[in-house]
Parts: C-alpha cells; sequence; structure tokens
C-alpha cells in the first residue's frame, strides 16, 4: 500500500465533495456536477484500490478518465459560452 498515493487520493475527494457542494449550492449545470461526482469517484476509486492493492486499478481508472475528459471539455465550453454571453 502506497500510504501517501491513499492520503493524496483521500485529500482530494474531500475537496472535490466539497467543490461539488459549492457548486450545487450556487445551482450550476448539471453537466458541471457530473463531471465533479465524477472525479469525486476517480479520487475514491484510487483510493480504494490503492489501499487494498487492487490489481485492476489501472483499467478502471483509464475508462473513467476516458469518460471524465469529454465531460470536462464540454463543461469548460459552456462556462466559456455562458460568459462570453453575460459580457455581451
Amino acid at each position: 500500500m502506497n500510504s501517501v498515493l491513499v492520503g493524496v487520493a483521500g485529500i482530494c475527494f474531500v475537496a472535490q465533495l466539497v467543490m461539488l457542494y459549492g457548486r450545487y449550492i450556487q445551482d450550476a449545470p448539471r453537466i458541471s456536477l457530473v463531471t465533479g461526482a465524477g472525479y469525486a469517484l476517480f479520487w475514491a476509486y484510487l483510493a480504494v484500490t490503492e489501499f487494498f492493492e487492487l490489481e485492476f486499478a489501472t483499467v478502471g481508472l483509464v475508462v473513467l478518465l476516458l469518460i471524465l475528459l469529454p465531460l470536462t471539455v464540454v463543461s469548460v465550453r459552456r462556462q466559456r459560452r455562458d460568459n462570453r454571453t453575460r459580457s455581451a
């Protein structure tokens, strides 16, 4: 067990949950909430697989990242579009 990696993943998981709650309170778009929840799931998955030293962790992390990265791109594009619309 890599205790440093488990600790970092645990801290990032908690931080992601706090950010997700903040976005929820501010009525963020659903895609932003889904993306934040996905990243929280990623950090939790990383912490659990490292804690229990599971061998299939790499495949699961790659699958999660392949799902989350397009969501992040869509979320960022929407945020930019909304910022342009508000400033105009």
